[in-house]
């Protein structure tokens, strides 16, 4: 049996069609995760010397550094920002601003695969099949870190995420937050805004990790 109906078996108990409308979704998130040369080249020619010191800017302030397709266009920016800063140029309170502006545009960029209103019925049955198979896991490592229980609208897709990553062998999630919980919050945090209070407050919404330029 080819990957493909074991997949379909395994999975999605048989369901083709199930099986079609994921595989098309995973196929529009790779694309979108693909990395264009102009960013590739622009990461290799502007600043390089502050590129560890950019990407450790984004993780300390997301919690998570997103897939570079995602943060890629905007570090160059973040980078002359760092540079002039460290150099005297700019103060403490104008960097701060400018910075946080745009590292909230690479939460926004990095949420657009989440920024639907309703989840597509296929979201719901992966959803569904992965509580069978690991009960409420998900839910209760995110009930944990936020101090309550989100609503299933709200956490679905940070649920699907974390479920994601424990059907891997390779990955065994530890008891305290790390990265990958920093971005399955992020997911929960930027729908309640979303779905409560409307896009643009959605991505005016706080940031959940911690600023620091040093």
């Amino acid at each position: 049996m080819e990957w493909r109906e074991k997949t379909i078996q395994n999975v999605f108990g048989g369901d083709e069609k199930r099986f079609e409308q994921a595989y098309q979704e995973a196929v529009k998130e790779a694309i979108s995760e693909a990395i264009s040369w102009k960013d590739l080249a622009l990461n290799a020619t502007v600043l390089p010397d502050w590129e560890s010191a950019t990407k450790d800017l984004i993780e300390r302030r997301l919690g998570y550094l997103p897939h570079p397709a995602v943060s890629l266009p905007f570090e160059p920016y973040l980078r002359a920002l760092l540079q002039q800063y460290r150099q005297g140029i700019l103060s403490s309170e104008a960097f701060t601003h400018e910075a946080e502006a745009h590292i909230q545009l690479i939460r926004n960029a990095d949420m657009a695969h989440y920024a639907f209103t309703e989840a597509a019925p296929h979201f719901v049955q992966s959803y569904q099949k992965m509580v069978e198979i690991f009960g409420l896991k998900a839910k209760e490592r995110l009930t944990r870190f936020l101090g309550y229980e989100p609503r299933l609208e709200h956490s679905l897709m940070a649920e699907l995420w974390l479920y994601d990553l424990m059907i891997r062998d390779t990955i065994r999630l530890p008891a305290h937050l790390t990265a990958v919980d920093f971005k399955a919050l992020t997911i929960v945090r930027y729908r309640e805004h979303l779905l409560t209070q409307g896009q643009a407050a959605a991505e005016a919404s706080p940031l959940l990790g911690t600023f620091s330029a040093v």
